[in-house]
């Protein structure tokens, strides 16, 4: 799900761009295809791994046809899916909160408008010489060792 719904809907809108001679993909990836989060999913790391690279050929690929692709890699994000998918690896949601929150260089995990204006920039004209980034999106994890 994570590398496939990427490649098809790029499959269905370059076209349209390549017509209009410009355009902005935006991706959402991961910051876990660049760093170890400490839960067992190896199939995610490995797609948003791929979706990183993927966006980085597009980028490359149509640079000189006016389109543009980008990525962003949240890291901790408080939504409702870490509360169905990731309580369960603690002893309760509370203790996964203060757990995550801690982890955040900012001392608090991020959440869906961090990502969403992150998004609105990258796919704006004020972005127009930005093409090929991995933007992590995370408080600063990703410079966190270990």
């Amino acid at each position: 799900m994570n590398l496939t719904s990427a490649f098809l809907a790029c499959k269905h809108v370059l076209p349209i761009m390549l017509e209009q001679g410009k355009g902005a993909i935006v991706n959402i990836s991961s910051i876990a295809a660049v760093r170890w989060l400490g839960y067992p999913y190896a199939s995610y790391y490995a797609s948003k791994g791929g979706l990183n690279q993927f966006t980085c050929g597009l980028a490359l690929q149509y640079a000189a046809r006016g389109i543009r692709a980008n990525a962003i890699m949240p890291g901790l994000m408080d939504t409702p899916l870490i509360r169905t998918q990731i309580a369960g690896q603690y002893s309760d949601v509370e203790e996964m909160v203060r757990q995550r929150d801690a982890l955040s260089p900012t001392g608090r995990m991020g959440d869906a408008w961090d990502v969403a204006n992150a998004a609105l920039f990258l796919a704006s004209d004020e972005a127009q010489f930005v093409n090929g980034v991995c933007l992590p999106v995370d408080g600063g994890h990703h410079l966190k060792i270990g």
